[in-house]
């Protein structure tokens, strides 16, 4: 029994290492400059979350409001792919379709497995 719980622990830190390397550890930020493609409006939502459990008590669900926002595509210069980056609809007032941005952002990646792109600061350069 105490090999089957040292197998789960190397396999259960493995992912833990996987997980970290992948989504958490340190990256740099980079900046580059794109061209907003498409600008798409996401009306206000709600999701719901339902308490799990076996426990008799009385659960209600919890509505959790989303607010509405602006999804802006953005062609990032020097690369082949778009970018996703979501922000407010106050804040995005100034950024129109065509306009030309600052984009920080950061690369996560799993080796030649997975690769993302993470948008964290759109800036216009013109006003």
């Amino acid at each position: 029994m105490i090999k089957l719980y040292v197998v789960l622990a190397i396999i259960f830190g493995a992912i833990g290492i996987a997980v970290w390397f992948a989504f958490l550890r340190p990256v740099n930020q980079q900046t580059g400059y794109g061209t907003i493609l498409n600008k798409d409006a996401r009306a206000a939502d709600k999701y719901v979350q339902h308490q799990p459990g076996a426990s008799r008590g009385f659960r209600t669900p919890t509505e959790i409001n989303i607010a509405e926002s602006d999804v802006l595509e953005i062609a990032l210069e020097g690369r082949a792919e778009r970018v996703l980056y979501s922000t407010n609809t106050v804040a995005s007032r100034v950024l129109g379709v065509g306009q030309r941005v600052r984009v920080t952002y950061v690369e996560r990646s799993f080796g030649p497995l997975w690769h993302r792109t993470q948008v964290l600061d759109v800036q216009a350069l013109e006003p």
